[in-house]
């Protein structure tokens, strides 16, 4: 009788598992609860994956940038040109796709999805803005950018926007000082020793920019600032040895003379 009974209870258990119409209300919620995580892990994948997309398209943006020293005119708006159009379909593709994501979430919890291809996306489009102005671009221009519905254009586009935190911002305009160092050195190759003074100032500006912040607990911040200092240290002596060696070398010559001048440290020797 006792083993009937027990295979009666087992039988039901087994019943009760399977047969999800008799779920209590706390297992129907933890199955909401369940289902909100898998979306919410979906969508963090989906804006992870547009975040390296976005990463590719800006370096090859900062690499057709670079080649810029010792074009002629045209060839040089050229570039800036097509740069100008390609940020703006970035922002219009990947950036709005990535604001239709966050629409209705909380934009902090996607932020470490993204952050990788926003902190390069501003470095291109600082770079850019930068070689069209002699400026550095403003958080605030930034995240104007990254603002969609609030245009004519955009009146069928519900109001949404990318989240630009101010620390991303800051990681962005730090790795530009490494892209500022290249381009002051490919200038003083070609001779264009006015843009190797002009950059020079603006890093010297951004380093005191970056002191004024004080400490910021922030690891990759230190790193980013470390190497930033060690591309102004370059760019100075760069400038103080192009100045020196004017009263030595004809203007029409100091092209040649620092073209064998790199960025490495093991041609620290040559100044």
């Amino acid at each position: 009788m006792s083993r009937t009974t027990e295979e009666g209870s087992e039988k039901q258990r087994k019943h009760l598992a399977s047969d999800t119409s008799q779920d209590t209300p706390l297992m129907t919620l933890f199955r909401d609860y369940s289902r909100t995580l898998v979306d919410k892990n979906d969508k963090y994948e989906r804006v992870y994956k547009t975040s390296r997309d976005i990463t590719v398209r800006s370096k090859r943006i900062i690499f057709s940038l670079q080649r810029i020293p010792g074009l002629d005119g045209d060839e040089r708006e050229k570039i800036l040109s097509s740069a100008a159009s390609d940020l703006r379909e970035i922002e219009q593709t990947q950036m709005k796709y990535i604001a239709q994501e966050l629409v209705d979430e909380e934009p902090y919890q996607f932020v470490y999805a993204y952050t990788g291809g926003l902190q390069e996306y501003i470095e291109a489009l600082s770079l850019h803005h930068f070689l069209t102005t002699d400026k550095i671009i403003g958080h605030s221009d930034i995240q104007e950018r990254l603002s969609f519905g609030s245009s004519e254009e955009d009146n069928d586009v519900v109001p949404m926007s990318v989240l630009v935190q101010p620390k991303e911002y800051i990681l962005g305009i730090a790795d530009l000082t490494g892209e500022l160092m290249r381009f002051c050195i490919k200038c003083v190759s070609t001779g264009d020793f006015e843009v190797c003074y002009r950059i020079c100032d603006v890093l010297k500006r951004i380093h005191g920019g970056f002191l004024s912040l004080g400490y910021i607990p922030l690891r990759e911040l230190y790193y980013k600032f470390t190497v930033f200092r060690s591309s102004l240290h370059k760019v100075e002596e760069a400038c103080y040895s192009l100045q020196l060696r004017k009263s030595e070398v004809p203007a029409e010559m100091l092209g040649d003379v620092f073209a064998m001048y790199d960025a490495d440290e093991s041609h620290q020797e040559f100044i």
